[in-house]
C-alpha cells in the first residue's frame, strides 16, 4: 500500500472555504445579491491569471470576480473573459449554460502534490492550476470532479 493510500482526502481537507459560481453577466449577479440580501461584494476586480496551466497548456485566463463574505464562506462570482478557461468551458458545456455552482474550494492545504496524488489513485487529474491570490506563493488547482459531483474541487495551497 502506498503513502497516499493509507490517507483519505478528509484527512487533507478540512474545511470549505468557498463557493464558486461561474456566471455570464456578473452586474446582474451584484444586483441580485444586492435586492435579495442586501449585501454588497467585499471585493470586485478583473484578474489577468497569467500562465494559468489548463489542460497542461500554458495560457492566460482573464475573468471578473466578485467575493462576498457570507458568514464565514466566501461566496466567488466568476464571470469569465477568455475562450479558454476551466470557467468558460463549464459556462458553455453542458446542462448548467448560464450560471451553476462552479466549485467547492477547500483552504490551506500543505501541498497540492499529496492531493494530486490521492485524487489520481481515484481516477481524478488536475484541470487547471493557477497562482493563488489568498495564499502569495501558494497555488490554487482545480480537480476534475465534474462526472462524480457535478461540480469541481479546488484546493488552495498555503505554499
Amino acid at each position: 500500500m502506498s503513502e497516499t493510500e493509507k490517507l483519505t482526502l478528509t484527512d487533507l481537507l478540512h474545511r470549505v472555504v468557498q463557493i464558486g459560481l461561474v456566471v455570464e453577466d456578473l452586474d446582474a449577479k451584484m444586483a441580485g445579491m444586492k435586492a435579495i440580501f442586501g449585501l454588497e461584494p467585499d471585493s470586485i476586480f478583473d484578474a489577468a491569471f497569467a500562465e494559468t496551466v489548463y489542460r497542461g497548456e500554458v495560457i492566460d485566463a482573464p475573468a471578473r470576480i466578485a467575493n462576498y463574505d457570507y458568514f464565514g464562506v466566501q461566496i466567488e462570482f466568476i464571470e469569465p473573459k477568455c475562450d479558454k478557461s476551466i470557467w468558460n468551458d463549464f459556462l458553455n458545456d453542458g446542462p448548467h449554460h448560464g450560471h451553476s455552482l462552479h466549485h467547492i474550494k477547500f483552504g490551506d492545504a500543505d501541498e497540492a502534490a499529496v492531493i494530486t496524488d490521492l485524487m489520481k489513485e481515484r481516477g481524478i487529474e488536475s484541470y487547471q492550476e493557477l497562482q493563488s491570490f489568498v495564499n502569495p506563493g501558494g497555488k490554487s488547482v482545480y480537480y476534475d470532479t465534474l462526472d462524480q459531483l457535478g461540480f469541481f474541487v479546488e484546493i488552495t495551497t498555503k505554499r
